[in-house]
């Protein structure tokens, strides 16, 4: 391969790298967002995320039009092919995360008069939880960090815990619900919630996957935990 191919090649990636990460950013302000809407049960901020999920839809096609556009012109070969396989990956985590924030946005609308202090002290925990959990994938796509990339694939046994004692919580206010406890339906309202936040978390759990995979060309999505630190002793 000539100096002027592999320069054509990295000009390519670069312009796919950015794409990718203009979308995170976007997905980023949904996820934060939705957040502000959840904790202050702001029906206004819930509406502009659900109205500008497909903004990132879009964003979505643009990476995958760009991906294939590098494989067909340039045929990158080792970390360049890697990285666009995982790119391909990528994006159908993001957009999947932006629709659970649209989701849980849509469940606010449903509750516009829950008390917020109530809400949060039932699912507070969990939502801060998934929201840094997308954060922090996002950060580790930034900096191309494996060995943080590693640690994170490993949360999400994590968010499942978390979701159940979630659960475990809202459960019991559906058991009061009949003695004057919290609205029945408000609890169903927010079990669907923290399923969504826990999709969010384990989603960003995968990006971190695709992020070491990109960089050291190992999977983790299969690999057990004993296999996972095996590899991590190898590479770091």
């Amino acid at each position: 391969m000539t100096e002027q191919q592999e320069s054509y090649i990295q000009q390519l990636v670069v312009s796919l790298r950015t794409r990718l990460l203009v979308m995170g950013a976007s997905v980023e302000i949904a996820v934060d967002n939705m957040q502000k809407a959840v904790t202050r049960m702001d029906i206004g901020t819930a509406q502009a995320v659900i109205e500008n999920d497909d903004t990132i839809d879009a964003l979505e096609n643009e990476v995958d039009e760009s991906s294939l556009a590098l494989l067909a012109r340039a045929q990158p070969v080792a970390r360049d092919l890697r990285f666009v396989v995982s790119a391909l990956r990528m994006v159908v985590d993001m957009e999947r995360v932006g629709d659970e924030a649209a989701s849980i946005c849509s469940q606010v609308l449903l509750m516009k008069d829950a008390d917020t202090a109530a809400v949060m002290d039932l699912v507070g925990r969990h939502l801060n939880s998934s929201t840094e959990a997308f954060s922090r994938a996002l950060q580790i796509l930034r900096s191309d960090d494996s060995e943080a990339a590693l640690t994170m694939k490993h949360s999400d046994d994590e968010a499942l815990q978390s979701e159940v004692a979630t659960i475990e919580r809202l459960m019991k206010q559906l058991e009061n619900a009949q003695k004057g406890g919290m609205d029945a339906v408000l609890v169903m309202h927010l079990i669907l919630m923290v399923h969504s936040l826990t999709r969010i978390w384990r989603r960003s759990a995968n990006i971190a996957g695709h992020v070491y995979f990109a960089s050291l060309g190992d999977s983790l999505k299969h690999a057990p935990q004993g296999e996972r630190e095996k590899k991590a002793r190898l590479h770091f």
